[in-house]
């Protein structure tokens, strides 16, 4: 009888270890794996959001796992287990955040010094007809832009809302300064043209 005890509390024991078989994949696969395979979809803004808040499902659904579990006379602590588990889970969740950042601070230095590029022609001085013509070609190239700036701020703000949501405190001081006045340098930018263009 009490072999046969011991046998069907091991079996339990067992049997409650193999119920996180599910969160196997944490490390039995590589984050940067996964990304890989994750980014050949060309994934946009709204895969990486349900990406990420599928890893904050599983931090919750692990934080709901009890602290003890009883099995006969055993009482199993699981606050060390579920702790490793969310520490994997963060680290997968920390690689994905990461590469959003990545896309949003490149498109926010490629519009940044695109709005440079085209400040420093507006600034050179006209002194004969080749700078005036590349002046003009500038401003032509601003009042152009002007009709569809407004969908490439869109995108870096929306990324970057996401990023301060799931990954806080990744930005560095110029790249913050650059996020808040992106818009500044831009409309700045048109007010120098429209001067430009009534001096010229």
């Amino acid at each position: 009888m009490l072999t046969g005890s011991i046998q069907g509390t091991k079996n339990n024991v067992r049997k409650f270890l193999d119920s996180f078989g599910e969160y196997s994949w944490l490390w039995n696969r590589k984050s940067e794996d996964a990304l890989k395979i994750f980014n050949k979809n060309d994934p946009q803004l709204e895969d990486f959001e349900d990406k990420l808040k599928e890893f904050d499902g599983y931090i919750s659904t692990v934080g709901l796992i009890a602290n003890n579990h009883q099995i006969g006379a055993l009482s199993l602590k699981t606050e060390n287990v579920k702790g490793s588990l969310k520490s994997y889970i963060q680290t997968w969740k920390d690689t994905f955040s990461r590469e959003l950042h990545k896309k949003a601070k490149n498109l926010l230095e490629s519009l940044t010094d695109e709005i440079k590029q085209i400040r420093l022609k507006i600034d050179k001085p006209v002194k004969d007809i080749d700078s005036l013509g590349s002046v003009m070609n500038a401003l032509e190239e601003i009042r152009k832009k002007q009709s569809d700036i407004s969908l490439q701020f869109k995108p870096i703000s929306d990324m970057y809302n996401l990023v301060e949501t799931y990954f806080a405190d990744s930005m560095d001081k110029e790249e913050s300064y650059q996020k808040e006045n992106i818009k500044k340098s831009w409309d700045l930018l048109v007010i120098k043209a429209n001067t430009v263009r009534n001096d010229l």
